[in-house]
């Protein structure tokens, strides 16, 4: 699978840089891409274009992005009753480390080797001094090159991940981090359209800086992205296969109508399963940590004696629970991945002590007994 995903960044890496090659050749030999005539264009500023297109492309390298995780059949989960935890919607995120740290890699090193093509065959070499001018005799000019490419994938990145952070509840925040990618996609455009006519050593300097600060800026971001994405699906799990069908047939408010019984059971919705449930009376409304099939719930219990749900996760975040002593009072936690602890004070010790190893084990094992 992971040679798959790589090949095809490969492939989508030698196209690019086999696609620039013949925009080159073409403005090399004067003849404008657009309008297919020859003497249209100046050769002097084939160079120029084409590292502009250069800093556009590796910019908006997300376009390629095309293989999306979430869609590919996933292996059942261990327990039929725990549903793996919401997958991203756009796939971009959910992709591994690798995937995308390599993209702009990849394609940085195919488009820095291809222009030793140009410069070879091209009708104005450049000046001494510069880095289109010393692109063959000297490696720092494409070393320049593949660091700025490189780069500016990780800005397209880093917006990208921003975008897909507000992509489920914030839409308008969501198109506002598209176009701000876009703007500073022309913008680095622009940057790489003065690249040629720049000093070797100033801009080899300039790129040297650029390339890690974009990578900690991607980084953080995605992981950012990733962390607030899990939150919003924990606190809005996705609906299983049964719930979708009666939810089209009944309508939303049918299916989310709270099931009769006393707590917890009247918090359960309709195909979903209690599996255990730990209550605390140490506070004024008594508080419980619930596991179900489809989520894990810290609640109160109101005095009318019904469930108010004060925060919830989806079972693939859950890590387990622990209970321990805080001073003269017993804390049962519940800990998960990507997100705050739930926890409650008070109750039985024996029962918190048995709750903390049953959901311990459910976490582990997708079961609930050994």
């Amino acid at each position: 699978m992971r040679t798959h995903r790589l090949s095809t960044t490969l492939v989508y890496g030698v196209t690019l840089a086999l696609f620039m090659l013949v925009i080159f050749f073409l403005t090399n030999a004067g003849i404008d891409p657009r309008a297919n005539r020859i003497g249209d264009f100046d050769p002097k500023g084939a160079a120029t274009v084409c590292f502009g297109l250069l800093g556009l492309y590796h910019s908006i390298a997300i376009i390629f992005f095309d293989e999306d995780d979430s869609s590919k059949p996933a292996a059942p989960a261990a327990d039929s009753h725990l549903p793996r935890a919401p997958d991203s919607y756009t796939g971009f995120i959910r992709q591994s480390w690798y995937k995308v740290l390599s993209v702009g890699l990849i394609f940085a090193v195919f488009c820095a080797a291809s222009v030793f093509i140009w410069h070879s065959f091209a009708e104005f070499p450049g000046s001494p001094g510069t880095v289109w001018g010393d692109y063959a005799t000297s490696p720092a000019p494409a070393l320049t090159l593949f660091l700025l490419c490189w780069a500016s994938t990780n800005i397209g990145f880093m917006f990208a991940s921003i975008a897909e952070a507000f992509n489920r509840d914030r839409f308008g925040l969501f198109i506002t981090a598209m176009v701000i990618m876009f703007i500073v996609s022309l913008g680095v455009t622009v940057g790489f359209i003065f690249l040629p006519e720049q000093s070797t050593g100033p801009a080899l300097t300039m790129a040297a800086f650029a390339l890690p600060l974009t990578l900690i800026a991607v980084i953080g971001a995605r992981a950012w992205a990733i962390a607030r994405v899990d939150r919003y699906d924990a606190n809005h799990p996705r609906l299983s296969a049964r719930e979708r069908r009666r939810s089209e047939q009944f309508g939303p408010d049918h299916q989310r109508r709270p099931a009769p019984g006393p707590p917890p059971f009247d918090m359960l919705r309709d195909g979903e399963q209690l599996l255990m449930h730990f209550k605390s009376e140490r506070t004024p409304e008594p508080q419980m940590l619930i596991a179900t099939n489809q989520r894990f719930v810290r609640a109160s219990i109101l005095g009318s004696d019904r469930t108010f749900i004060l925060e919830q996760a989806s079972p693939g975040q859950l890590l387990g629970a622990s209970p321990e002593r805080v001073g003269h009072d017993l804390m049962t936690t519940a800990h998960f991945r990507d997100r705050q602890d739930m926890r409650v004070v008070g109750g039985d010790p024996e029962q918190s002590r048995a709750f903390a190893e049953a959901v311990t084990r459910l976490a582990r094992t997708g079961q609930l007994r050994g």
